[in-house]
């Protein structure tokens, strides 16, 4: 007898994701199964208030696998997790973000079997790609979003929280139900990895890859620089009973090493991102950050993902 295949839910949270929710439920649909069942994928809308909803449901009439979940009232992403936490009763849980590109048909195969063949796995960060404005500030953005690429990268095993990024990721189902992002935490990543590495169980999969836009304008470049990852969470510092702020810092090694590296991959734009960055950085030092997990949505990340 065959070994049964593991069981995989795919989870979407959403808010007025209409641009792209369309692409990313058909590319779900032509992901091969080679070593999974996909049991289902589930959209929870967090009161939406464009088409999301109505796009979600004629895909439904599409395949059977689509299940929306409406969420009348905007509570944020958080909240719309620990629901998702909670409802899995699959093997293998995988949240993504509406607005992303999948790279190829083995997606969620080589992702959920990141989980699998790894008995210590607990959570995975798929690997996350920004695709390139033609813009020059955008060009300039996409270039400091590529640098720091580098610097993350460059920490041995990817074993860091800046390495979260939280646009697709894979999660053991045992895992999932022993989650509860804190209510009154202003970002989840810190939460979720310290949860993963009271078992070593954080995971970094190169094979399984995503594209994304990255904001290319100055005004939604210094909105999401009043978001609170990097910041304190004392919500999260409860949970582990310690200040957890200082695990956000990446080492100076590994910043001079992918600054270096993203010189010599980019030499032309990498100098102006340097100096964008630290001229933004200046701008944006003391301004107020959001104490609320509901975010002002930077629209010009949210271009369609045509792949």
């Amino acid at each position: 007898m065959k070994n049964k295949k593991p069981t995989l839910t795919v989870a979407i949270p959403a808010f007025n994701e209409a641009e792209n929710i369309k692409n990313v439920l058909a590319s779900l649909l032509l992901q091969k199964q080679e070593r999974i069942v996909l049991e289902k994928i589930v959209v929870y809308t967090d009161g939406s208030t464009d088409k999301t909803p109505r796009i979600v449901k004629e895909a439904m009439r599409q395949s059977s696998l689509i299940h929306l979940i409406v969420g009348k009232h905007q509570r944020g992403k958080f909240y719309r997790l620990n629901k998702i936490y909670k409802e899995n009763t699959s093997d293998v849980l995988v949240v993504l973000d509406a607005d992303i590109g999948l790279n190829g048909d083995m997606f969620l195969d080589s992702f959920a079997m990141s989980v699998i063949n790894d008995p210590a796995a607990q959570l995975v960060s798929a690997h996350e790609l920004p695709l390139i404005p033609k813009d020059f500030i955008g060009r300039v953005i996409a270039s400091s979003y590529l640098m720091w690429d580098q610097i993350r990268w460059s920490i041995p095993n990817c074993d860091h929280v800046q390495n979260l990024y939280a646009r697709a990721t894979a999660y053991r189902g045992s895992f999932a139900k022993s989650l509860y992002i804190p209510d009154e935490a202003t970002e989840e990543r810190l939460y979720l990895y310290l949860m993963a590495k009271k078992t070593n169980g954080f995971r970094y999969c190169h094979d399984a890859k995503i594209f994304y836009w990255p904001v290319n304008t100055i005004y939604d470049y210094l909105k999401l620089a009043e978001r609170a990852f990097g910041r304190p969470q004392p919500a999260v510092n409860k949970v582990f009973r310690c200040d957890v702020t200082h695990l956000y810092t990446i080492p100076r090694k590994y910043k001079l090493i992918g600054t270096f590296k993203s010189l010599y991959h980019d030499p032309f734009f990498t100098p102006f991102a340097l100096l964008t960055g630290y001229v933004l950085s200046k701008m944006t030092l003391g301004r107020k950050t959001l104490d609320s997990p509901i975010w002002e949505i930077s629209l010009s990340s949210k271009r369609i993902i045509k792949l």
